[in-house]
């Protein structure tokens, strides 16, 4: 159990520290360039986990095509995001992508026709003035902060994740999560690969700095390889509901890096929201 808390803990850290790494690559890569190279480190170490594993690659029709939606979507996802912190902080960006279950219940209640029960009507309506607060520091009446691209992008890949969810909802219970991840991921990776194949100049990328190097590296191997298997390895020990827990920590592990090593500011009233934020996620997912 210990060990299993450990590797859940890792997967927060990764995907908490991933947006100040994407944060530092965009900066040398476009948002094709850097997915492209994500995949190319990080299938290779799915592939040896579902082969060791000896895992069974067996979708029928309709997991197929729920596979394939769940691909499409993903790769917008991905893209939406990594455009979305061209614009924005790191730390808005753990912030706010903290709210996903709560947009997955909304999608969930219109498109699955689930309940949507009263403690998640509190909590649903405590992270959107959250949110509020991240995106236009508490200053509602000048309305420059709805000209904030950055951070409506990366509210938008909110909704594209939940949108992934719910397509692959019913195939991740029925299949291996990591066979499902591997044909989700295969085709991203093959069509975003071949775009970039044919548009990007790949010399340039043997004259990076250190530094975005080291970022690409971490984003492809640690959280995007290892984090997925670490993940599922861990909610395999715990169950999904005591695992879900360990994503309140993304956003503090975010913070934690940004603030420092971008130098990036978070004042009181981001601190307001993002505690808001997490406080209408916490109400929201809490048993009645």
């Amino acid at each position: 159990m210990i060990g299993a808390r450990i590797l859940l803990l890792l997967c927060v850290i990764f995907w908490g520290w991933s947006f100040v790494a994407t944060k530092i690559a965009v900066q040398y890569v476009n948002p094709f360039e850097l997915l492209a190279i994500r995949y190319i480190l990080a299938l290779p170490i799915l592939v040896f986990v579902f082969f060791s594993k000896k895992i069974k690659l067996q979708f029928e029709k309709r997991d197929k095509i729920a596979v394939l939606l769940g691909s499409v979507i993903i790769t917008a996802h991905f893209l939406i995001q990594i455009t979305g912190l061209q614009f924005t902080s790191a730390t808005n960006t753990g912030w706010i992508i903290s709210v996903s279950p709560l947009v997955m219940a909304v999608l969930a209640h219109f498109i699955l026709k689930e309940e949507i029960g009263r403690n998640q009507i509190i909590g649903i309506v405590t992270a959107t003035f959250g949110i509020f607060l991240l995106i236009s520091k508490g200053e509602f009446s000048s309305f420059g902060w709805l000209a904030s691209t950055g951070d409506w992008l990366v509210l938008v890949s909110a909704f594209t994740w939940a949108f992934y969810s719910i397509a692959t909802k019913s195939v991740s219970q029925r299949q291996n999560p990591v066979a499902v991840t591997i044909g989700v991921l295969g085709p991203s990776a093959i069509l975003v690969i071949l775009y970039v194949a044919f548009t990007s100049d790949w010399t340039k990328f043997l004259h990076l700095p250190l530094e975005p190097v080291l970022a690409l590296v971490f984003l492809g191997i640690f959280a995007m390889g290892l984090a997925q298997w670490f993940w599922q390895a861990g909610m395999a020990k715990i169950g999904a509901a005591r695992a879900g827990i360990f994503l309140y920590l993304e956003p503090l592990f975010t913070t934690a890096l940004a603030v420092p090593y971008l130098k990036e500011e978070f004042g009181l009233i981001s601190a307001i929201g993002g505690t808001l934020v997490l406080l209408g996620v916490y109400v929201a997912e809490k048993k009645k």
